[in-house]
């Protein structure tokens, strides 16, 4: 999803995350955050590279859930203690033409 749409779907659920470790996943490796503070940082940090979002999976008391939505999310927090969320910042082409240079100079 686009970072716009998730920054408002995060902030939806804001409440249900704080505590939670917040596992981000970018071009670089990976890494943890424990505040919604500077998960927040990482995700502008990210969009301003003009990356989309998706949510890669779900830590939970019994094991690793895999949720596609924030609508999927919201339901695992009622049914799921949650411990910790992946998600992943990635780029996505948004016109044939970027799509094409992300292959860099075609001879």
């Amino acid at each position: 999803m686009t970072a716009t749409d998730f920054k408002l779907e995060l902030r939806e659920i804001k409440e249900s995350l704080k505590g939670l470790t917040l596992q981000l996943v970018t071009q670089n490796g990976y890494r943890p955050y424990y505040s919604l503070k500077d998960f927040g940082n990482a995700i502008l940090n990210e969009e301003a590279k003009g990356n989309d979002f998706r949510i890669n999976e779900v830590w939970t008391e019994c094991g690793t859930i895999s949720a596609k939505s924030s609508k999927n999310l919201a339901e695992l927090f009622k049914t799921n203690v949650i411990t910790g969320i992946q998600f992943e910042s990635f780029w996505n082409p948004k016109t044939q033409e970027e799509f094409i240079k992300s292959f860099g100079a075609l001879d």
